[in-house]
């Protein structure tokens, strides 16, 4: 792992040469070994529990040096949310792509948020993987995202750089298509590691994306998260109101750094995301094959 890119204090999942994974504590330029403690037993303790115990010094820990070990997705069984149009241009996004354009008008404005299920916990690429775009769709696009984690209270323990790869092409043909546009292999990244939130402020962080294809920049923008209409806690309670979570979820909150046409990812793009305190999430693009597979209707419905 690349210590220089990982903001400090925060929790990091690292793999060591044997191949096992182990939560560790990024202090003060040095990587902790938490074991026997993983994420997951981590975040079904009550915030205040799980910082004190955090910030035990007496608590038995291992030191490991970070040129030894790779960093890991910042998730294990926590279950990935993301939440639709929070800023005020991915509203303007979406009504560029959509046929049905007061779906979006609505949800922008709408007192319930829109939360839509992400990823699985073990399919997050983590910093320096490779993320995806799908072989079937004709206009995909990297979305830099505030990433939110909570713990099983809904409390908010620690904040990521996000990267919600999207289909634009397969959701504008129809809304009902967006579990398709947004859930399929490689298609979430999250890091580079998990900054503890009582440690920092992110309020009015600045993010940027850049995109670079065959070492030249195509895209170069800058957002800041106080655009935000919607509070990052607050959608993080949303998302447990009715739906138990018992080892906490990563949340996606959004984004308002859209690449304009004719920009579509291809293999080979190299995709960075920063946002200010949290570091950098850096991924390749590559191409997520489909299988030709389809499943047309038999006949037309009767008029």
């Amino acid at each position: 792992m690349n210590p220089l890119e990982i903001a400090s204090p925060a929790l990091a999942r690292v793999r060591t040469a044997d191949g096992a994974t182990h939560l560790c504590l990024w202090r003060d330029a040095e990587l902790w070994d938490l074991h026997p403690l993983s994420l997951d037993t981590l975040l079904r303790l009550p915030l205040a529990e799980m910082r004190e115990l955090l910030e035990l010094e007496t608590h038995p820990r291992q030191r490991i040096d970070p040129a030894e070990v790779e960093l890991a997705p910042p998730a294990q069984s926590q279950e990935v949310w993301a939440a639709g149009v929070t800023y005020l241009r991915s509203r303007e996004a979406r009504l560029e792509e959509a046929r049905q354009k007061t779906i979006y008008e609505h949800v922008y404005e709408s007192d319930r948020p829109e939360l839509f299920f992400k990823a699985a916990g073990w399919r997050v690429v983590p910093d320096g993987g490779e993320v995806g775009v799908r072989e079937d769709s004709t206009w995909d696009v990297p979305e830099p995202e505030l990433a939110v984690l909570s713990n099983s209270r809904a409390e908010v323990v620690a904040y990521a750089c996000g990267n919600d790869m999207s289909s634009r092409s397969i959701e504008g043909e129809n809304p009902l298509f967006l579990p398709q546009a947004k859930v399929y292999d490689r298609s979430c990244a999250i890091g580079p590691a998990a900054v503890l939130a009582w440690e920092i402020d992110v309020s009015r962080a600045g993010m940027r994306m850049t995109i670079e294809r065959d070492g030249k920049s195509v895209f170069d923008g800058t957002a800041s998260v106080a655009d935000m209409t919607r509070e990052p806690a607050k959608l993080a309670a949303v998302l447990q109101s009715s739906y138990t979570l018992p080892m906490g979820a990563w949340l996606l909150t959004g984004t308002s750094l859209v690449p304009p046409e004719p920009y579509t990812a291809e293999p080979g793009d190299v995709v960075r995301i920063a946002i200010d305190g949290l570091g950098e999430l850096t991924n390749r693009v590559s191409l997520v094959k489909h299988s030709g597979a389809q499943a047309k209707p038999t006949r037309l419905a009767r008029r």
